[in-house]
């Protein structure tokens, strides 16, 4: 495998063969609902008299002839009341061996891109005719090969072309494509046709037809970009709809974090008083253990207790001996009078008032 080799695609034959491949999928009714023409007819010419000749599944019938003099009009129009496909058919003006003729010729493939107009400058030198003598036609009969293209010429001198298109036009008779029987087109198969009827010779299409056909036609391009098109444009929107949803599920995902932070704050302060509560006895155990540890002739007016401190007041026979009895207990620590001792006249005992520290890791369970 060579990759080096220039690969030949002619974007106009592409589209060509692509338009007809399409068009085998319409119906044939439709189809010819849709064109202005229906089927082929070849008119030859011998001897002023023009026949008519449709070809069937390789077979030539023929279908009518007419004398191309003053009544070939009147003759034409009661051909086309007799056969109303006629009036509607592909006219196809085959010129024979009298009439027309061919040659081949080699060329630089350089000449490719501008074939008409290299034929056209050098016409006279392949053939013995000037190109205001004739009207000629190119095609292009195979690849490249060799730095050359072979083609095929064919010309029709224009006395002989005039005065046959004369005497059809003058019957109101007009081909859309002239040819030569002796490189005949195969209008079936072959995608590149010649035609040797002068451009400005050519009759016009119906208006109606023709704005149906490009109306269509234009139907046809833009149904076959839709059908490129749109799965683009519905994968778009279909991202488009993803990043919305995205951007949804982002904002709910940002409401859930910040929730979650609120609950792991509320945890977080709950535990943190959990602890603190649990790193403290209770008042009612610690009252408990006060009256335990007191004596039983030693009695409390007065009990604060904040921030691991506690503080009393109250009467004892003997509240020197109090500081000892509460730095015995594991609970307490620091006991120190916060206040002078004074003695009560009506009891005679001694009045305190001790402040000691509360330790967390020495609270008892109280049964």
């Amino acid at each position: 495998m060579n990759l080096s080799n220039n690969i030949d695609f002619d974007i106009k034959h592409f589209f060509l063969w692509w338009g007809r491949e399409l068009s085998y999928w319409i119906p044939e009714k439709i189809r010819q609902a849709l064109s202005d023409k229906s089927g082929y007819v070849f008119l030859s010419v011998v001897d002023n008299v023009l026949q008519f000749t449709r070809i069937n599944h390789g077979q030539k019938q023929i279908i009518a002839e007419i004398a191309l003099n003053e009544i070939s009009q009147e003759q034409y129009q009661q051909l086309i009341a007799e056969d109303k496909e006629l009036e509607k058919a592909y006219l196809i003006l085959r010129l024979n061996s009298d009439q027309a003729f061919k040659k081949i010729l080699y060329l630089p493939a350089a000449a490719k891109e501008n074939l008409q107009q290299v034929v056209t400058f050098e016409i006279d030198k392949y053939t013995p005719f000037t190109v205001e003598q004739v009207y000629f036609a190119v095609k292009i009969l195979g690849k490249e090969e060799n730095g050359q293209i072979k083609v095929l010429l064919v010309l029709t001198p224009k006395d002989i072309m005039l005065g046959i298109y004369l005497h059809l036009e003058n019957a109101k008779i007009y081909p859309n494509v002239v040819d030569f029987a002796g490189a005949a087109n195969n209008f079936e198969e072959d995608l590149d046709t010649y035609n040797l009827l002068p451009e400005l010779d050519a009759l016009a299409k119906n208006k109606t037809t023709q704005f149906f056909s490009w109306f269509f036609g234009f139907v046809l391009l833009m149904l076959t970009v839709a059908v490129l098109a749109f799965p683009v444009w519905n994968e778009g929107q279909t991202v488009d709809s993803l990043r919305l949803k995205l951007k949804q599920l982002e904002k709910e995902a940002h409401l859930v974090q910040a929730q979650q932070l609120e609950i792991d704050e509320i945890v977080d302060e709950t535990a943190r008083l959990v602890e603190s509560k649990n790193s403290s006895p209770s008042l009612t155990g610690l009252m408990n253990i006060l009256s335990q540890l007191l004596p039983n002739d030693t009695w409390l007016t007065h009990l604060k207790y904040i921030n691991n401190k506690l503080n009393i007041q109250g009467q004892s026979p003997s509240a020197s001996a109090l500081i000892g009895v509460m730095e015995a207990s594991p609970l307490f620590s620091n006991a120190r009078f916060v206040s002078p001792l004074t003695q009560d006249k009506k009891t005679g005992f001694e009045r305190f008032q001790i402040s000691v520290e509360v330790k967390a890791q020495g609270v008892v369970d109280v049964k």
